[in-house]
């Protein structure tokens, strides 16, 4: 940086104090690449952002990534700085179904931890987590957010508590001041149940919390391979 060093542009600052400017701005998308940067005095650098000072320097923008692109150099780095091995979906496919295991996200990432040999299983359950937002982003409703939505208790359930009816825990994804209310999976997808559900006729098993769970038992598999 200090080859690109321009101490003053007034030409009469006395100031030692040395700074780095972005020539296009960060806040206009100024990379941070060293032709897009120069050392000035304090003094200088005030007055460019002051407006004061001009400065015909030519700089440049953020080059624009694409997601994959960005993600593969954050991969790339990470395999650099970690012992890690690196593995791909079509390997981890082969390797659950010599292993025999059905398709399931928990299969794939036991046969990523194993390096592909089968696994030998403790516990005939999976505990299923999904996060959740402490409070509700949607406040209203309606065509000019005129109507304003209740976030706290109906007839004393919350959206996201866990609930039991009819031999099943769901949770609640919508609430109706009528009583009635729309329950879904761990996943998020609404269970379509006729009729709707009242909540008279449903137990709260757990209060909302920032973490929904659920242990449901392990997929069946054969312990051949297919």
């Amino acid at each position: 940086m200090l080859r690109r060093t321009v101490t003053t542009l007034q030409g009469k600052s006395k100031d030692n104090r040395l700074e780095v400017h972005h020539i296009v701005f960060r806040s206009q998308q100024g990379s941070d690449e060293e032709t897009n940067l120069l050392t000035l005095c304090k003094t200088c650098h005030d007055g460019l952002h002051a407006g004061t000072i001009t400065l015909k320097h030519p700089g440049k923008k953020k080059g624009s990534l694409r997601h994959a692109t960005q993600m593969n150099s954050i991969r790339i780095q990470l395999l650099k700085c970690i012992e890690a091995e690196e593995t791909f979906g079509f390997i981890t496919k082969e390797h659950r179904l010599l292993a025999g295991l059905p398709k399931e996200h928990v299969f794939d990432a036991t046969m990523i931890a194993t390096r592909g040999i089968a696994p030998i299983f403790r516990t005939s359950t999976v505990l299923s987590k999904r996060c959740v937002a402490d409070g509700d982003y949607q406040q209203t409703k309606g065509v000019r957010s005129e109507q304003r939505m209740n976030t706290g208790k109906i007839r004393g359930f919350r959206k996201f508590d866990k609930v039991h009816y009819e031999g099943k825990d769901y949770f609640i994804k919508g609430r109706m001041s009528t009583g009635y209310a729309l329950l879904m999976d761990i996943s998020g997808n609404k269970v379509d149940l006729k009729p709707i559900p009242k909540f008279e006729k449903m137990k709260r098993v757990s209060a909302r919390s920032s973490w929904i769970m659920r242990q449901k038992p392990t997929p069946s598999f054969s312990s051949s391979p297919t």
